[in-house]
């Protein structure tokens, strides 16, 4: 708050008065200057905070993509087998000591840091384009842990049919159960790789307007 006080010497003619005026007013002036000085200063502060935050999380998830490629390529290759095996056993050929695989390690992805910056009113103060990237960007995690919820239960509902008996023990309706979930589960397989492709495009759009953002 501003307050503006009367002068304490007496005024003896006009001239005395403008400067009083002139005084006042330059002394208002400069005091709105130096509070929206230090206004604008703040939103700075605050933007860059909620940058460094959001560039934090993006690092952090660019290490879950790496490792869920890994993963999904290595759950590709176990799936093909488990079909090949459910062929085998339906054929009556040898198992020998083939088993069915249907473990799954994928990571989360991390949007905390997002949800706490929608939050505040840092997104105001961000350029339209670079919110919009972000925006978009979130959007395609959120599809991922959809994709991979999806994609997990499956798996688990398949390791529960396949973990029931010894392949040769199965019977014909539970071979043709676990092969209906192997290949839906192939099929979710295709999906969270297609959006992991997406983040990875973000990932990368991302990382150049880190490196801009830091130059402003």
């Amino acid at each position: 708050m501003l307050d503006v006080h009367a002068p304490h010497q007496t005024v003896h003619s006009w001239k005395d008065f403008l400067i009083h005026i002139a005084a006042i007013a330059i002394g208002l002036l400069l005091a709105l200057a130096l509070e929206n000085l230090a206004e604008y200063v703040h939103e700075r502060r605050q933007l860059s905070e909620a940058r460094r935050e959001l560039a934090l999380e993006v690092a952090e998830n660019r290490r879950s993509w790496a490792s869920n490629v890994t993963e999904t390529a290595r759950i590709q290759q176990e799936l093909d087998a488990d079909l090949r095996l459910i062929q085998a056993v339906r054929a009556h050929a040898p198992a020998g000591d083939l088993k069915f695989d249907y473990s799954v390690r994928l990571y989360a992805v991390r949007d905390g840091p997002w949800q706490a910056v929608r939050q505040s009113s840092s997104l105001t103060l961000m350029p339209h384009e670079e919110l919009q990237t972000y925006a978009w960007f979130h959007g395609i995690l959120t599809s991922i842990m959809e994709s991979m919820h999806a994609f997990e239960t499956t798996l688990h509902i398949a390791a529960a049919i396949a973990a029931s008996a010894p392949p040769e023990k199965l019977s014909e309706h539970d071979l043709n159960e676990l092969a209906s979930k192997t290949m839906e589960a192939q099929g979710r397989l295709v999906n969270l790789r297609m959006f992991l492709e997406f983040e990875k495009t973000g990932l990368g759009t991302l990382g150049i307007n880190s490196k801009v953002s830091d130059r402003l």
